[in-house]
């Protein structure tokens, strides 16, 4: 067995659905893609930690992030990697 982080767990579970600590409750759509991998992740929570998985057609995801931004930090990013370029056929004068 893969050894599972409780808060990582949640974090990574709201990518797909909502997380409501107070009743200790996962809530996810039942048209959320849910892989293998986020499987156990819910296995863990709900046998281990004591959380509860609800079907909720009414429970979409909570973006924290625009999508413009994002896009301009990944512009932003390209552009500081981009090589630029120097004219080396100048000589530096020495006075």
């Amino acid at each position: 067995m893969a050894k599972h982080d409780e808060n990582k767990d949640l974090r990574s579970f709201s990518r797909i659905g909502k997380v409501s600590p107070g009743d200790k409750t996962l809530r996810a759509s039942k048209n959320a893609t849910i892989g293998i991998h986020m499987w156990g992740k819910i296995d863990f929570l709900t046998h281990y930690c004591g959380w509860h998985l609800i079907w909720d057609n009414s429970a979409g995801v909570v973006m924290t992030k625009s999508d413009d931004n994002s896009n301009s930090d990944r512009t932003n990013k390209k552009a500081k990697k981009e090589h630029q370029l120097t004219d080396k056929t100048k000589k530096s004068k020495k006075k």
